[in-house]
């Protein structure tokens, strides 16, 4: 298990996603599955640090727990305001784009490209994990 702080900005989305590829790229994941897990830890740490601290500042702390030739969990905890965006109504993709209502779409993909989605509030926390399989 790794985990890296960094205040929640987006100068520091670079790193972050670094601190997670790295250890994609070390569990062996293949490109297809690499670029899934990059679009997913890309979309909630930028939902983060866009939303999360509307009023100051504060941080964002990454934890990886890989799982040897079965799978990498991606813990992502901020201490911003209560937000499960999992509960949010998932976009309506058959409507013409004209249609359709601004944001959604990176969450609605998370959950269609990773293997497991979940989002728990733990006192001042907000919670996402992110976990995906090893493509055998």
């Amino acid at each position: 298990m790794s985990q890296l702080t960094l205040p929640a900005k987006l100068e520091n989305l670079d790193s972050m996603i670094k601190f997670i590829m790295d250890e994609a790229d070390a569990l062996g994941f293949d490109k297809k599955n690499k670029f899934h897990i990059r679009l997913s830890a890309e979309e909630i740490l930028v939902n983060i640090i866009n939303y999360a601290y509307p009023k100051n500042t504060g941080d964002i702390r990454i934890t990886l727990n890989p799982k040897e030739k079965e799978s990498l969990e991606i813990e992502i905890v901020d201490w911003g305001f209560a937000f499960n965006p999992l509960l949010r109504e998932e976009p309506k993709t058959c409507l013409p784009l004209e249609e359709r209502e601004i944001g959604g779409l990176g969450v609605f993909l998370t959950r269609k490209v990773m293997d497991d989605v979940r989002y728990r509030r733990d006192g001042d926390c907000n919670i996402m994990t992110l976990t995906k399989k090893i493509a055998p």
